[in-house]
C-alpha cells in the first residue's frame, strides 16, 4: 500500500467521491423546495415578468375574469411543481383564491401570514391581488396532493432518480479506473529511476533510464543519465589514474629496492655515487607525491591561495628571465610580448608563477633547437589574456581534448626520465581554475607548434606588495625537468 501509484489512485478516488458528493449535496440544497419557490418568485417579480403581465391584464380588463389561460401557460412551464408539490395561487386582496394549479383541490383562501409572503399585484397604487407558490397540506398533515400532468408516465420520477444514480456510479467507477491508470503512468518514470539508482549502487554505471513522462520527469531522467555518464567517466578516470600512479611509483621503488639489495649483497659498493642515485629516486618520489597532493587540493578548491592584485607583466617578465638560461642552452629563442600599460589581476604570486613555469617547461621540452617560444600578455574583453606559444611538435586534433589529463603524454615515446610524469599541464589547469580563470590549448597540427591561452578576470590596482620568491622551493631547472607534459 505504501506505493506512489496506490496513493495517487486513492487520491483520485477521494477526489471523485468528494466531487460527486459535493455536487449531489449542492444540487439537493439548491433544488430544495424553498429555494425553488424563492427562485420562481424572483423571476415572477422581475421587469417584464409574470407580475407585470398580470398587472397589465388587470389594468386592461378591470377584473380577473379570463386570467386562467395566462396562468395555465405559466403553470405548464413550472415543471418542478410536480416534484416540489407547489401550487401556483392567485388570490384577491382579501385572500380569496381565484386560481390554483390544474388538478389540485382549490383551497378556500390564503391566511394572513401567507399573504405577507406572497407577491402583491398593484394597479394604480392599489393592491388588486396576490401571487404565490404554496405547499398545501390536508387535515392529516400530509402535503396537499394533486394529480401530475397526463403526459408524464407513471414512475417517471423514480426511474429518473435511478438513472441519475447509475450514471453517477458509472462515472465514479470510470474516474477511479482512469485515476489508477494515470497513477501508474505517472509513477512509472520514478520506478525506472529507482531501478537506476539500485543499478548505480551495484556499480553498474552503464545503466540509463528512459526519458519519458512529463517534462519535469524527463528533466529528472536526463539529469540522472548525465550523472551516470559523469560517474562512469569519473570511475574510468579513477581506475586509470590509480594504474598510472601505481606505475609511476613502481619504477623508482623498484630501482631503490634493487639497488639497496645489490648494496646489501655487496654487488654494488657502498659509495656516494650509489647513494646519490638512490637519493635522486627519492626526490622524484617526493616530487610526485607533492604534485598529486597539490593537484587534489586545487581540484577540490581546498588549496589555500593568497590572492592580491598585481601587475602580471612584471610577473611574466621575471618568469621569462628565469627560463632564459634554459632556452639559451637549447638554442631556443624566448620572446616576450608585454604591454606598456599595467595589466592587473588578483593572483597568488607563487602558485600562478608555478603555472607559468609548467607551461614554459612544457613548451621548452617540445621545441627543437632553433625554435621560438613566445610569452605574451594583453587586456582583452575584461580579462587578462596570457598566451604561451611555441614552434615545436604541435598536437594532433584527436589529442587536444586529453592534453590536460593526468599522466597523459602526447608523445608516447617520452618516458618519465625524458618527458616527466604528465602532471604539469593538469596542475596548470587546476591552478588556473582555482584563480577563477580558464585555460585552453590550440594547435594547427603535428609539427606546427601549439598555443596555451589563459584568461583571468581583471582586477583594480592594489597596494604595493613586497617581492615574493617565485621558485616555490625549487629552481627553474628542476621544475622544467619535472613539470612537463
Amino acid at each position: 500500500m505504501n506505493r506512489l501509484w496506490v496513493r495517487l489512485s486513492l487520491a483520485f478516488a477521494a477526489i471523485v467521491i468528494i466531487s460527486f458528493g459535493t455536487i449531489s449535496y449542492t444540487a439537493r440544497v439548491y433544488l430544495a423546495d424553498n429555494n425553488l419557490r424563492s427562485l420562481a418568485l424572483f423571476y415572477f417579480s422581475r421587469p417584464a415578468g409574470l407580475i407585470d403581465h398580470l398587472e397589465a391584464y388587470y389594468a386592461g380588463s378591470g377584473s380577473w375574469q379570463g386570467v386562467s389561460p395566462l396562468l395555465e401557460g405559466v403553470d405548464s412551464a413550472l415543471f418542478f411543481n410536480a416534484a416540489a408539490r407547489r401550487v401556483l395561487i392567485l388570490a384577491d386582496p382579501e385572500g380569496q383564491i381565484l386560481y390554483t394549479t390544474a388538478g389540485a383541490d382549490r383551497p378556500s383562501s390564503l391566511e394572513a401570514s401567507q399573504l405577507q409572503e406572497a407577491l402583491p399585484i398593484s394597479v394604480d397604487g392599489r393592491v388588486v391581488g396576490f401571487l404565490d407558490l404554496i405547499q398545501r397540506e390536508d387535515p392529516s398533515g400530509r402535503p396537499f396532493d394533486f394529480a401530475p400532468p397526463d403526459d408524464i408516465p407513471p414512475g417517471f420520477a423514480e426511474r429518473t432518480r435511478e438513472f441519475m444514480l447509475q450514471v453517477l456510479l458509472l462515472g465514479a467507477v470510470l474516474a477511479i479506473v482512469f485515476g489508477m491508470l494515470v497513477s501508474r503512468w505517472l509513477s512509472a518514470p520514478l520506478i525506472h529511476l529507482v531501478n537506476g539508482t539500485q543499478a548505480i549502487a551495484r556499480r553498474d554505471l552503464s545503466f540509463r533510464v528512459a526519458e519519458q513522462g512529463s517534462a519535469e520527469m524527463r528533466d529528472v531522467s536526463n539529469s540522472f543519465n548525465r550523472m551516470a555518464v559523469a560517474l562512469e567517466e569519473a570511475e574510468t578516470l579513477r581506475s586509470s589514474m590509480l594504474n598510472d600512479i601505481a606505475h609511476e611509483l613502481r619504477t623508482p621503488l623498484t630501482v631503490l629496492q634493487g639497488n639497496l639489495r645489490a648494496i646489501l649483497d655487496d654487488v654494488y659498493p657502498m659509495e656516494k655515487k650509489e647513494i646519490a642515485r638512490l637519493y635522486d629516486q627519492t626526490r622524484h618520489l617526493h616530487q610526485l607525491v607533492d604534485d598529486l597532493r597539490l593537484l587534489a587540493q586545487a581540484e577540490a578548491r581546498q588549496l589555500p591561495l593568497h590572492r592580491t592584485p598585481g601587475d602580471l607583466a612584471v610577473l611574466l617578465e621575471e618568469i621569462a628571465e628565469l627560463f632564459a638560461p634554459l632556452a639559451g642552452e637549447k638554442n631556443v629563442s624566448l620572446d616576450t610580448g608585454l604591454p606598456d600599460a599595467p595589466v592587473f589581476a588578483a593572483v597568488d604570486r607563487i602558485r600562478f608563477a608555478q603555472t607559468l613555469q609548467n607551461l614554459l617547461a612544457n613548451a621548452l621540452q617540445h621545441t627543437q633547437t632553433g625554435g621560438v617560444i613566445t610569452l605574451s600578455l594583453r587586456a582583452e574583453d575584461g580579462t587578462a589574456a596570457i598566451d604561451v606559444s611555441d614552434s615545436g611538435d604541435g598536437i594532433a586534433p584527436e589529442e587536444i581534448s586529453r592534453v590536460f589529463d593526468r599522466f597523459y603524454r602526447v608523445d608516447k615515446n617520452r618516458t618519465r626520465d625524458t618527458g616527466g610524469v604528465g602532471l604539469g599541464l593538469a596542475i596548470a589547469q587546476a591552478l588556473v581554475r582555482a584563480h577563477d580563470g580558464e585555460i585552453e590549448v590550440t594547435s594547427a597540427g603535428v609539427g606546427l607548434g601549439s598555443t596555451f591561452s589563459i584568461r583571468l578576470p581583471l582586477a583594480q590596482a592594489g597596494p604595493p606588495q613586497a617581492p615574493v620568491p617565485i621558485q616555490d622551493g625549487s629552481d627553474p631547472e628542476s621544475r622544467a625537468a619535472n613539470q612537463v607534459l
